[in-house]
C-alpha cells in the first residue's frame, strides 16, 4: 500500500511538474512578445539617420534641404507639428527629385501633413508635364504615404529603393 501512494505521489508531482513547466513557457512566450512588441516600436530611427542611409544608397539629383519657412511659406506645414522631418528637393529645375519624410508629433495631424505633400506631387506634376516628359512620368508614378506617425513622399527615378529604406526605417 506504501508504494502504491508513492507511485500516485510520483505520477502526481510529475504531472505537476510538465504542467507548471508548460504554464512558466506560455509566460516566457507572452513576455518575449511584449519584449518583441518594445523592440519593434524602438527600431524607427531618426529621420535624418534614415536620410543619410538614402544618400549612401542612392545619388541623389543636386539635393537641398530645405527650411522651415520654405515648408511653411510654400506648402502650409507648420513645423512645429512635426516630431522630426527631412524635406529635400533638387536644385536643378529639370529634375522633381524629392525626398521628404515627416515625423508628425500628435498622428491627428497626418492627414493634414499627408494633403499638404500631395501638393507638392500636384504642382511637380504641373511643372513638368508639358516640359519634361520623363519627370513627369517620375512623378506621375508617385504618391504620398502615411505610416503611423510618419508621413513621406519620394519622388525619384531610384523611388524603389528609397522608399524600401524609408519603409526599413520606421
Amino acid at each position: 500500500m506504501k508504494k502504491m501512494k508513492e507511485k500516485v505521489l510520483g505520477v502526481c508531482l510529475a504531472a505537476l511538474a510538465v504542467f507548471a513547466g508548460g504554464c512558466g513557457q506560455g509566460e516566457e512566450a507572452a513576455q518575449a512578445a511584449v519584449v518583441e512588441e518594445k523592440d519593434e516600436a524602438a527600431e524607427a530611427k531618426p529621420v535624418k539617420e534614415i536620410y543619410e542611409e538614402i544618400k549612401q544608397s542612392v545619388e541623389l539629383v543636386s539635393p537641398v534641404e530645405m527650411t522651415d519657412s520654405f515648408i511653411s511659406n510654400y506648402y502650409g506645414i507648420n513645423p512645429d507639428k512635426l516630431e522630426e522631418y527631412i524635406f529635400v528637393m533638387s536644385e536643378e529645375a529639370t529634375s522633381a527629385e524629392t525626398v521628404a519624410i515627416m515625423k508628425v508629433k500628435d498622428e491627428g495631424d497626418a492627414g493634414k501633413i499627408h494633403a499638404a505633400l500631395q501638393v507638392v506631387v500636384d504642382e511637380k506634376r504641373g511643372e513638368m508635364e508639358d516640359y519634361l516628359p520623363e519627370q513627369f512620368e517620375i512623378v506621375d508614378k508617385s504618391s504620398v504615404k502615411t505610416k503611423g506617425s510618419y508621413v513621406y513622399l519620394v519622388i525619384s527615378e531610384s523611388a524603389d529603393v528609397i522608399t524600401g529604406i524609408i519603409e526599413k526605417g520606421i
